[in-house]
């Protein structure tokens, strides 16, 4: 099961390089590193959940969710949202660079 995620994890790593390339959308180093712990905690939560749900533990899932999923998800949204503030930011200024010159 975990050579299958990791296997799809990095075909997925693959396709996100090329797409932010093809359309040209730059990631500094810090945004990959932040995505890269987000990942790391996501992989650990959902390895520690299903071997606590395997093990009929009956709140240690929950709490695994919790504890290092959430933040997992924070990191992984932080990075995102960064690339994209960035992306918006570089738009808008083309667009009234664009307008000035227009008119």
């Amino acid at each position: 099961m975990w050579l299958i995620a990791g296997l799809l994890l990095g075909i997925g790593l693959v396709v996100l390089v090329l797409w932010l390339r093809s359309r040209g959308i730059a990631v500094s180093w810090y945004e990959w590193v932040i995505m890269a712990i987000g990942l790391v905690l996501a992989i650990f939560t959902l390895q520690n959940y299903f071997a606590s749900v395997a093990e009929y533990e009956p709140i240690a899932p929950g709490m695994f969710l919790l504890v290092f999923g959430l933040p997992s998800l924070v990191l992984i949204l932080i990075s995102v949202f960064l690339v994209w503030f960035r992306w918006f930011r570089k738009t808008l200024k083309a667009r009234s660079e664009a307008e000035i010159t227009a008119s």
